[in-house]
Formats: C-alpha cells, structure tokens, sequence
C-alpha cells in the first residue's frame, strides 16, 4: 500500500467516524423525541366524543 492509499483510507475512515456519529446523535434525538411524543399522549385528556372501541367498550 503506498502512501497515497493509506491517505485516501484514513481519510474514508474519518469519514466513517464523523458520520457514524451524526447518525447516533440523530436516534438519540428520535429516541427523545418518541418519548416526548408518548407522555404527551398519555397526558391528554380522551376524548368524550370518540367512538367506542371495537370491543364496545368506551375510552377511560
């Protein structure tokens, strides 16, 4: 391998690096953000017009 190969390596794998840390921080930020968007369901109120379920039972 001369030296112009090792270059053109290292540098595709600090690219590797770089973008495989882009994509942790980006499915931590998914990962907040579902569970951001569970308690937010969970704190709303249901809906007293809303249909029944299928099983005829209403929601609590």
């Amino acid at each position: 391998m001369n030296e112009a190969q090792l270059d053109e390596l290292l540098a595709a794998l600090r690219n590797q690096a770089s973008v495989q840390t882009a994509l942790g921080q980006s499915i931590e930020r998914l990962a907040l953000s579902n569970e951001q968007l569970v308690a937010y369901l969970k704190s709303r109120e249901p809906d007293p017009d809303a249909p029944p379920y299928l099983d005829g039972s209403r929601p609590a």
